[in-house]
C-alpha cells in the first residue's frame, strides 16, 4: 500500500521519522525537523483511506490577543497567496500548517513517493519563507532555520511552491 511505499521511501533516503496510528485507524509517520536555533518542528504525514494530509507544527504559539491579531492578518495574506497549504491558529495559540496532498502523486496508476516528498518539501519551505514574519509578530527577529532534507535534496530538485493564479 502507498504507506508501505513511502516508508521504504523515507528508509531507503535516510529520513529519520518514527510511525504511529490514530484512534480512527490512521497512519502517520512523525518527521522532526530540527532548526539551527535547536527548536524543532515536527511534521505528520497522514495516511487515510481517502487522502494525505501533511501537518506542520510546533512553529511557536502566541498567548496575546493583539498579536493573534496580527497572525491571522498575515494567514489571511498568505491564502491568497498558497493554494495547498494553510496556516492556522488552534484554540491555544499554536500556529500550524496543513496540506492536502492530492495532485500528482499517482502516475500511470502507480503512487509516486518523490511527488509527496516534493509536496512535503514545499511546505518545509514556506514556513521557512514566512517564519520570520511569524517571528517578527512574536517579537523574534531572528531567522534560524536550517533544512532538515540536505541529502535528501538530491532527489527532490525542482520541488516548488505552487501560488495561486491572479484572477486579473
Amino acid at each position: 500500500d502507498n504507506y508501505e511505499v513511502f516508508k521504504k521511501f523515507l528508509s531507503d533516503n535516510d529520513v529519520h521519522f518514527t510511525e504511529d496510528a490514530l484512534e480512527r485507524g490512521d497512519k502517520f509517520f512523525r518527521i522532526p525537523q530540527k532548526m539551527k536555533n535547536g527548536s524543532v518542528i515536527d511534521l505528520l504525514v497522514i495516511f487515510s483511506e481517502r487522502n494525505i494530509k501533511v501537518l506542520i507544527f510546533g512553529i511557536t504559539t502566541f498567548k496575546e490577543e493583539e498579536k493573534k491579531i496580527e497572525c491571522y492578518k498575515l494567514f489571511n495574506e498568505l491564502a491568497a497567496q498558497y493554494s495547498f497549504y494553510r496556516f492556522y491558529l488552534r484554540s491555544n495559540g499554536d500556529v500550524n500548517v496543513e496540506g492536502d496532498a492530492i495532485l500528482g502523486l499517482v502516475e500511470n496508476g502507480e503512487f509516486q513517493p518523490r511527488a509527496l516528498m516534493g509536496f512535503i518539501v514545499a511546505g518545509v519551505n514556506l514556513v521557512q519563507e514566512v517564519y520570520k514574519d511569524i517571528m517578527k509578530i512574536q517579537g523574534l527577529e531572528k531567522l534560524n532555520m536550517r533544512s532538515w532534507w540536505n541529502r535528501q535534496t538530491r532527489c527532490f530538485e525542482g520541488a516548488v511552491l505552487t501560488r495561486r493564479m491572479s484572477s486579473s
